[in-house]
């Protein structure tokens, strides 16, 4: 168990700094440009990813390690908890805004799955048993 969750940290962390990277080499891209600030906001919320999503993922996701730990893990304070979850939410939303922004006629069903159905198990993968 301890492996598994040690996987999807580094595993999570990876991916999000990358898609962090990604997204700040495609912002000063545009920036020079010619974009304005406000385009790069309204280019990051609609193509990459929502900040309010990443923070409904990680707000899932501890609810997910809380309650594995309410049911017989160790709860882990919030300093341990948001660091692992917030790559975690800067993956989902990204998932979320690229398969939405293709095929809009399921959106709900995706964003259901992607950002509630995943981070509720992968929280509580995270809690230490």
């Amino acid at each position: 168990m301890e492996l598994a969750a040690a996987v999807l940290r580094w595993g999570f962390f990876g991916v999000g700094s990358v898609l962090l990277m990604a997204f700040v080499i495609t912002a000063a891209r545009q920036r020079r440009a010619g974009a304005s600030f406000v385009e790069l906001a309204e280019l990051m919320e609609r193509e990459w990813f929502s900040a309010g999503k990443v923070f409904f993922t990680v707000l899932v996701g501890i609810v997910g390690s809380w309650s594995a730990a309410y049911v017989g893990g160790t709860r882990s304070g919030l300093q341990e908890t948001v660091p692992i979850l917030f790559p975690l939410g800067v993956v989902a939303t990204f998932v979320v805004c690229s398969l939405t922004k293709r095929d809009s006629s399921n959106s709900l069903q995706i964003k259901v799955l992607v950002l509630l159905a995943a981070p509720l198990p992968i929280g509580a993968v995270m809690t230490g048993w």
